[in-house]
């Protein structure tokens, strides 16, 4: 019997690359291809065909044989299938086959278009260049997904490009500070400059509210400090109160005027805090509005109010320039010849790269027609910075062939470029001087030498990026601040908690690949990362503070399917879902993602709909019964319902819970635990966290030519399974290195 369950692996390295292994060809034929081959094959998939052109079929087809036989989905109940042992030997029959067919391909490198910063690169970009810290999102709408990933690019609109000056103008006044003296700065908002909300119009000089109202600003605090804000107004008196306003300064607590003056001699009040650098939004709010129509004196019918001007002041510590203004005005000479100096050293670093003398006298005389005084060093070095940032050498990440280029060929990429792949991709922000240095040597031209900067990179905590922007959009919880679980049912659930969650799978992810940990701990861990919050929660040991801190613990804690940040956003926010945490797992950790639900499919009945009372399970079981929707639904509800001790917002449930799930093989998953051990056991697992990794590198989709450069990886996960292998062996693939000219 053994003999016969072996002899297909016998008989494979006898085989041609070429043709099928005669084991698979022979079962697919034997049981599969009476419903798939044909005119109209089930499914979309002509087996006949496939198996005749062997290796040269298309590769998402054997994927595809290989996928519905691993999970058991084929053959159907109603035919006669493999036994467990005859399914594992043709499982390790095609896969071994489809790895020899992808490792004698040989790597061929993609094409990768202009791309435009993301949100959180751009914000880290400015921020390492500058040393300025500025709210991007507050400018720029949310970056468009691709293949999982917002690292793809996006379009240079009109509103975008505007949008873009402005960013540019708030980085260059909080990077530069004028020469004024010494003078504390004040900038005062006219009426014009307010926005009105609510019961509120713009008249000639003010913002009259008549009812409740709301007067705003956004202003850009240069520097972290003590500023005094003045809100200038006036109102309409009656009754027993002065007109007050409700003062918000940020996230500040508010805090309550009271404006007696009236229109004739209008007042005004100040408030002073601290506050942080950045924009930030300043509000007065009407607050007391009082209407009394009947009262026999005219005057006191009703109460409103006007704000005539904001004003604010500071910081009051006065303002030191930057470390960035000193080198770029460094030296000695007219203002026109110290910023010369300056832009021959910062302007590589904003556009990473090499640049002319001429790019540098354009830029100059740019500066020299734009700037507010063209007699002072910082004015000049304001309008050179506003005009590098909106370059697109700077917002752009452009790989540009030489002339001579011819469409259809390959080019190695040079130092710079590469040098701006790697620091994206490990740091998701600009390369630093050390690294433009190294391109720069030719350093990061042999894979040694990447290798040498790729380890640099990893070591350096600005790498927790990977984490940060790779981790949390491959595992979807990059959203994550969006969802609110519903509050009837979880009354303690707050934002604070959401962000501790989210924190949690950030710093395990990050632990793991800072400390070269094996990735299967990613889904079997003995500890996790919590504060006192989330402890509380999670129903662990007391802990104190609200510092994240590595925790031991027993299962069925411990790995990614435990975190609160997963299960809260594979539910709905009333309630556990099997099928969207099914989903999610096949999706995201096994490489197997369902196709889109047929027209027709139906749903879970509705509140007061035939079959709403039934327990969870059953409903699911009606669902099932459907033909169109079985085939997906038995595998994707099993691995669902092996999270069900789990509750919508990650808290563990013990008692009788139902999270026994039966797999279309037969084999049944008894909780967490036997989950863990199916996807560790898979090699789904693998290949979704290689091309996952692959995508977020290289900034495109993959394709079937990517395949061999995915074999590769797998046979590095299997000698070192480790993330910070993985990335090692992503650098020094041809996709990474060299591109296709188009």
């Amino acid at each position: 019997m053994m003999l016969k369950l072996l002899w297909p692996l016998l008989l494979l390295p006898t085989m041609t690359l070429a043709q099928a292994p005669e084991p698979i060809s022979h079962w697919l034929k034997t049981h599969c291809t009476e419903c798939h081959s044909g005119k109209k094959p089930k499914g979309g998939i002509d087996l006949e065909v496939v198996i005749e052109d062997g290796a040269s079929a298309l590769l998402q087809d054997w994927r595809q044989i290989e996928r519905v036989i691993t999970s058991g989905e084929m053959p159907p109940e109603d035919e006669p299938a493999p036994t467990s042992q005859e399914r594992e030997v043709m499982i390790s029959t095609l896969r071994n086959w489809l790895q020899g067919i992808l490792q004698s391909r040989p790597e061929v490198p993609g094409t990768v278009g202009p791309r435009r910063l993301g949100r959180s690169e751009l914000r880290a970009t400015i921020r390492d260049l500058t040393g300025v810290e500025i709210d991007v999102d507050r400018h720029l709408p949310a970056d468009p997904s691709s293949d999982g990933f917002d690292n793809q690019g996006g379009a240079l609109s009109t509103t975008f490009i505007e949008r873009l000056f402005r960013i540019a103008e708030e980085v260059a006044v909080s990077a530069v500070i004028l020469d004024d003296g010494n003078k504390t700065p004040i900038t005062t908002y006219p009426i014009d400059e307010i926005t009105v909300e609510g019961a509120g119009r713009v008249l000639s000089d003010s913002a009259f509210f008549s009812s409740r109202g709301t007067a705003s600003i956004d202003h850009h605090f240069p520097r972290s400090g003590t500023y005094q804000i003045d809100i200038r107004g006036w109102g309409q008196q009656a009754g027993d109160q002065p007109i007050r306003f409700r003062i918000k300064i940020g996230n500040e607590k508010p805090r309550v005027i009271e404006i007696p003056e009236t229109r004739d001699q209008p007042g005004s009040r100040s408030i002073e805090l601290s506050v942080p650098a950045g924009p930030q939004r300043i509000s007065a709010t009407f607050i007391n509005d009082y209407y009394k129509p009947d009262h026999p004196e005219p005057s006191q019918r009703d109460r409103n109010a006007a704000i005539l001007s904001f004003r604010v002041e500071g910081p009051a510590e006065g303002m030191e320039p930057s470390v960035f203004q000193t080198t770029a005005l460094a030296g000695e000479g007219s203002p026109t010849e110290r910023l010369a100096r300056g832009i021959e050293h910062w302007l590589p670093r904003f556009w990473r790269g090499p640049t002319t003398a001429q790019q540098c006298q354009r830029l100059l005389e740019t500066a020299s027609e734009a700037a507010l005084d063209p007699t002072s060093a910082e004015s000049l070095l304001r309008a050179a910075v506003v005009a590098a940032i909106a370059s697109p050498r700077f917002i752009l990440r452009l790989e540009i062939d030489p002339p001579e280029s011819q469409p259809g060929t390959t080019r190695d990429l040079s130092g710079h470029e590469l040098a701006t792949r790697l620091s994206y991709f490990l740091w998701g922000t600009t390369p630093d001087p050390k690294l433009l240095e190294a391109a720069r040597r030719g350093e990061l031209e042999d894979s040694e030498g990447l290798l040498i900067h790729t380890r640099r990179l990893l070591d350096d905590p600005r790498s927790r990026s990977v984490a940060t922007n790779f981790a949390t959009q491959w595992l979807r919880i990059r959203d994550l601040g969006d969802l609110r679980p519903d509050t009837k049912i979880f009354a303690k659930f707050d934002r604070k908690l959401l962000e501790s969650m989210r924190l949690e799978t950030v710093e395990f992810f990050d632990h793991i690949l800072r400390h070269r940990l094996p990735i299967n701990e990613l889904i079997d861990a003995s500890y996790t990362f919590a504060n006192q919050r989330l402890a509380r929660h999670y129903g662990l040991e007391p802990i104190a503070g609200q510092q994240m801190r590595l925790l031991e613990v027993e299962h069925p804690r411990g790995g990614l399917l435990s975190h609160g940040s997963i299960l809260l956003a594979t539910s709905t926010r009333q309630r556990t879902s099997p099928v969207l945490r099914g989903k999610w797992l096949l999706e995201v950790l096994l490489n197997a993602a369902p196709p889109p639900p047929p027209p027709g499919a139906g749903t879970l009945p509705l509140p007061g709909e035939e079959g709403a009372d039934l327990p969870l399970r059953e409903q699911l079981q009606l669902h099932r019964n459907e033909p169109a929707c079985s085939i997906c639904h038995r595998r994707m509800d099993a691995l669902g319902f092996s999270l069900e001790r789990f509750d919508a917002i990650g808290r563990y449930r013990s008692g009788d819970i139902d999270d026994r799930g039966e797999l279309p093989d037969g084999s049944v998953l008894e909780g967490v635990e036997d989950l863990r051990t199916n996807i560790q056991n898979s090699s789904g697992f693998q290949r979704s966290l290689a091309r996952n990794l692959l995508t977020y590198a290289l900034g495109r989709g993959l394709t079937d030519e990517d395949a061999p450069a995915v074999a590769r990886l797998l046979v590095r996960l299997k000698s070192d399974p480790t993330i910070a292998a993985l990335i090692e062996e992503i650098v020094v693939l041809e996709a990474f290195r060299r591109r296709l000219v188009p």
